[in-house]
């Protein structure tokens, strides 16, 4: 048995059928979508180009590569996503169809708790990208979650200082 092969083919097949439909069926007043990628060779199927059959009714769609070197804030690259992938690939995947599904069981699997560290890690990185200039010469944060969430005190999300951001 072998695994789904996601060529360029594939990925430009999903993002045009699933992804962009997906998007699209978000209410929204913006609809002006910029879609970021890295750099990946299968990456290159999609382009500009082929976006704008995709960019009508309102809608603008446009790719970004990630630049070089750039700070990474992707939130798909954090440990629970890559945890989440190692065990999406546990059952043999012979189509995409199997290896979404795969991927929802996985996440439902995953413990509400270890997903809210994550997203508040990850927003108290975004905020100390922020204080550091876009410079990732940091520490990462030590909240201590599990005390706070014992205690009753965890928050919801995390805060920032309104001079960060204006």
């Amino acid at each position: 048995m072998t695994l789904a092969n996601f060529d360029a083919t594939l990925y430009r097949d999903y993002v045009f059928t699933r992804v962009i439909p997906a998007i699209k069926e978000f209410p929204s007043t913006h609809k002006h979508v910029i879609l970021q990628q890295k750099n990946a060779t299968r990456h290159g199927a999609i382009t500009d180009k082929l976006l704008a059959h995709v960019s009508f009714d309102g809608w603008h769609f446009v790719l970004r590569r990630e630049p070089p070197n750039s700070l990474d804030l992707n939130v798909l690259d954090l440990v629970l996503f890559s945890s989440i992938q190692a065990l999406q690939y546990t059952p043999v995947s012979r189509m995409i169809d199997d290896v979404a599904q795969a991927t929802f069981v996985t996440f439902d699997q995953q413990e509400v708790e270890k997903l809210q560290n994550v997203f508040l890690t990850y927003q108290d990185v975004m905020k100390l990208v922020l204080e550091h200039h876009e410079d990732n010469q940091f520490r990462l944060p030590r909240m201590g979650m599990d005390a706070l969430r014992r205690a009753g005190t965890l928050m919801a999300n995390a805060s920032c200082p309104a001079a960060l951001v204006i």
